[in-house]
């Protein structure tokens, strides 16, 4: 009997044969895009020394650099003060897969200092706008006099997307790396696929990624250059990445993708 707590095998980006996928600076530009709370990672000054987490609300400037509004109250707040050194962790979010392991995150590491008066207004500005974009209710509590923009300069990033798919990012690669287009539209895309094309996505397993012996399947990512799935076999669940024939921007570009990896597939299964 197949374990249901078995994980599928890595999906490595390096073994994923012609598949072509986003590079892990493009993935983690990816995750922080979507980012609305982390874990803010700080160096304690009573008990000296320790790693001190915080839950934290956080915004992504252009340069996927996070932006954080703290009070001066807090105790990450002094600890930066004190020390700048700190680290950012940002996960995908829960019930993205059923194994919590399996969920992407990024931890960024920098240093983190306020935005001062120092710097000219405009950026100031910038950093106000950008963050109540991406954090609308702060507009209760931004312009309190206790309350203060920090920005993490990243220094290294450590990048794990699940089982077997990770490495250490350089800061020149995460800031010249861009998000997918597709970011806000990922998850609609996977749930119409799961939900209304179960038949569609089981023959991409089957004819188009070799697992013939696939009884279910189902797409758990999806990006401009192409989808992950993973099948249920008899031997245990296996994974896959399929390549789109060029890359894509837009819900419809992908619809007509899909259609088109389908009637290949179905052109295959009809030739035996």
């Amino acid at each position: 009997m197949t374990d249901p707590h078995q994980r599928p095998p890595s999906l490595d980006d390096r073994t994923a044969g012609a598949a072509r996928a986003p590079t892990h600076a493009e993935r983690c530009r990816t995750l922080v895009r979507k980012a609305g709370a982390a874990t803010l990672c700080t160096i304690a000054r009573d008990p000296a020394g320790y790693p001190y987490g915080s839950l934290v609300s956080v915004a992504i400037d252009d340069l996927g650099r996070p932006l954080f509004l703290l009070s001066s109250l807090a105790e990450h707040t002094g600890n930066l003060l004190a020390r700048p050194e700190a680290s950012v962790l940002i996960a995908e979010a829960p019930g993205s897969h059923d194994q919590p392991l399996a969920l992407g995150r990024v931890t960024i590491l920098g240093s983190c200092t306020a935005v001062r008066e120092s710097e000219s207004k405009s950026e100031r500005a910038t950093a106000r706008e950008i963050f109540l974009a991406q954090q609308p209710t702060a507009v209760s509590y931004v312009d309190f006099a206790d309350f203060a923009f920090y920005r993490l300069e990243p220094t290294a990033l450590r990048y794990v997307g699940g089982f077997g798919r990770m490495s250490w990012v350089t800061a020149e690669d995460y800031r010249a790396a861009e998000a997918d287009p597709l970011v806000a539209a990922s998850s609609g895309i996977l749930r119409h696929m799961n939900d209304d094309h179960a038949d569609a996505v089981l023959a991409y397993a089957r004819s188009l990624a070799g697992i013939a012996e696939a009884s279910t399947a189902s797409m758990t990512a999806v990006d401009r250059y192409g989808f992950e799935l993973t099948a249920t076999t008899p031997g245990g669940p296996r994974s896959a990445r399929l390549a789109f024939d060029e890359p894509v921007s837009t819900t419809d570009e992908v619809r007509r993708a899909m259609v088109a990896l389908v009637k290949r597939a179905r052109a295959r299964d009809a030739h035996g």
